[in-house]
């Protein structure tokens, strides 16, 4: 293809591409004026769910092979300003990579991309009995309550808890509509007056989504997170719920650990984070 454009451009195109901001957002054209590649970065600030290297930055890009290095270098430079606005937090550059994917996982690990991490999908086999289940207690002291999510104004404050231990930032209609699934639990546990921690599950009859479990950094490692998992896993028995499905990224390993604890398999990667630290 060596010769096929004489010159590109790159530029900022007015509207962003894939829904990121158009400042994070980059387009490439040949000298006809076709475009050839685009690309975007999104971030998030994950202090609570990745404490050691909390700005997590996904790389989208599409692009013919003469104007990827090009649009490449546009997004990595830009992720370097993302960083230095964020106060030079530690950060995580990554792109999606589906597993059968060759050309692009040749193409970002020769770009200096590593292929440790990736998008793991677990599963729980809920049991009819739980008596041969080793059950994990709250902490002495902590007790667990339904969260109210009766009010508009509740349920964006539990959307922003969500938010800030990493989890989707879904719309406070996608909650509503949730609450109306067969299976809805969401429980906050509380010692005294102080938070503790969060989960909610959702789902069908036929299986159950583990959307989210959080523990405040004072509070892990005390068993909050299991006891959590556990008062779901009664309650799906209950229901007759045959299984809880969990996704994490690999390189959280506190979320590995818990799923390991609480008797999840580990099913399959859905797909390679091919990335680098910043």
């Amino acid at each position: 293809m060596k010769g096929v454009f004489q010159s590109m451009r790159i530029y900022q195109p007015v509207r962003g591409v894939g829904g990121a901001l158009r400042e994070n957002s980059f387009a490439v054209i040949d000298d006809a004026g076709v475009e050839i590649g685009q690309g975007s970065l999104q971030f998030r600030v994950l202090k609570k769910m990745l404490p050691d290297r909390p700005l997590d930055i996904e790389l989208g890009m599409q692009a013919h092979p003469a104007a990827s290095d090009t649009l490449f270098g546009a997004l990595c430079a830009r992720a370097e300003s993302i960083k230095e606005e964020q106060k030079n937090l530690p950060a995580r550059l990554y792109t999606r990579c589906a597993i059968g994917d060759t050309a692009c996982h040749e193409y970002f690990t020769r770009m200096g991309f590593d292929d440790y991490d990736g998008d793991e999908f677990f599963a729980l086999p809920i049991p009819v009995d739980l008596s041969a289940r080793r059950r994990n207690y709250s902490p002495v002291g902590c007790k667990s309550i339904d969260v109210d999510l009766r009010s508009r104004t509740r349920r964006e404050e539990f959307l922003m808890r969500l938010k800030e231990f990493g989890c989707v930032e879904h719309a406070n209609e996608w909650l509503e509509e949730r609450m109306r699934d067969p299976v809805f639990i969401a429980r906050a546990m509380y010692a005294g007056s102080d938070y503790v921690g969060e989960m909610l599950v959702t789902g069908q009859q036929t299986e159950a989504t583990l959307e989210m479990v959080l523990v405040e950094q004072k509070w892990r490692g005390h068993g909050v997170a299991s006891a959590l998992v556990d008062e779901a896993v009664m309650q799906l028995s209950k229901q007759g719920v045959p299984y809880l499905t969990a996704r994490a990224v690999r390189r959280n390993q506190s979320a590995m650990r818990l799923f390991k604890r609480c008797g999840f398999d580990w099913v399959r990667t859905d797909c390679y984070l091919l990335g680098r630290d910043l």
